[in-house]
């Protein structure tokens, strides 16, 4: 939306201070107090209901994900990537290695420009999923947008 219209999309702390606007303080995800100097706080540590991590990764405010609640986000593709990963890896533009959906999924949200959906531009998404989302919280966040296909009932949320 923001390429067609030659406008800049917003920052990573645009968002971060847009998410805090409209998500009450008591609602907001904890920060873990760090055990160690320089310790890395994880965003979800995979124990959180699927619709929760996406809440705490912030995802919900740039992609619409059928079947979570307030993920009507458009600074980032529709995830129906139950229907759309295997598309996206046979296209000619497709610079992951990924061979399956699932890991298509996985890739896409560590290495995010592995393969960037047009029109969006890329290094819009953070590359810190990866260190910030233990391997718990990744696979709840896999295993559902793998569930996900255009024009079917969302997958129950886990």
């Amino acid at each position: 939306m923001y390429v067609r219209k030659e406008i800049k999309p917003p920052s990573f702390e645009e968002l971060v201070k847009s998410y805090e606007k409209f998500i009450p303080e008591a609602d907001r995800p904890k920060q873990e107090e760090e055990k160690a100097a320089g310790a890395t706080s994880l965003m979800a540590d995979g124990s959180e209901p699927v619709d929760q991590i996406f809440a705490k990764a912030q995802r919900v405010a740039c992609h619409t994900i059928p079947g979570i609640p307030g993920a009507i986000g458009t600074i980032g593709p529709k995830l129906e990537e139950g229907t759309t990963a295997a598309q996206r890896i046979k296209e000619p533009d497709y610079k992951g290695t990924a061979k399956t959906a699932t890991d298509y999924i996985m890739e896409s949200i560590v290495d995010p420009s592995a393969y960037v959906v047009k029109p969006f531009p890329d290094n819009t998404m953070p590359k810190v999923f990866g260190q910030k989302l233990s391997a718990g919280a990744l696979k709840k966040i896999v295993d559902y947008l793998s569930q996900v296909k255009t024009g079917a009932p969302p997958p129950k949320i886990s």
